[in-house]
């Protein structure tokens, strides 16, 4: 049976639907994992897109078409949505991570999230995880070092290594926009 059809079969039954989930969810997951941040990210954006699906299937049902490539659409809407929320929010840096940033005249790059979290992305996980744990959650290396299974002297010493690694990062990347 084809798409269109458990489309239109699903708004008689909605269990059918189901079966469009589970043709779909896989590859809607891997296209979303490759362009978000985190996977909790990319299975709301995919949600999202199941929803929007169901609800303006109708409309599609009426018109000729392809079901798949007007599903990409959805998805690809969705996932831009999702990028530009990320573009929206602001994080607040503690006082020990604008002590990182080299000049404080550059200190509004990083008041945008996507920004911190290019740089973040970067850097491999675990550097990036204790400089998360450290100031963007604010954790304590008393905290951190339970977090990680690690004595909170370790975790002084990897939050200071990874201060040294994001600046390295940092200096790296805005030597492009110069």
């Amino acid at each position: 049976m084809s798409d269109e059809e458990i489309l239109k079969l699903s708004y008689k039954n909605p269990t059918h639907f189901g079966e469009l989930f589970d043709r779909h969810n896989k590859r809607f997951l891997a296209i979303a994992r490759k362009s978000l941040r985190t996977k909790e990210d990319a299975e709301d954006t995919v949600q999202e897109t199941f929803v929007k699906i169901y609800k303006y299937g109708k409309k599609f049902s009426e018109s000729e078409g392809s079901f798949r490539p007007w599903a990409n659409t959805i998805l690809k809407n969705c996932l831009a949505n999702q990028i530009n929320n990320y573009k929206k929010s602001n994080v607040s840096l503690t006082p020990e991570m604008e002590a990182v940033l080299p000049d404080t005249n550059t200190q509004e790059e990083f008041m945008d999230k996507s920004y911190v979290e290019f740089i973040l992305g970067k850097m491999d996980q675990a550097t990036a995880q204790i400089l998360k744990l450290r100031y963007l959650t604010g954790k304590s290396f008393k905290q951190i070092g339970q977090i990680l299974n690690i004595r909170s002297g370790a975790a002084r010493v990897r939050v200071y290594r990874a201060k040294k690694t994001f600046e390295k990062y940092y200096k790296q990347f805005n030597a492009y926009g110069e």
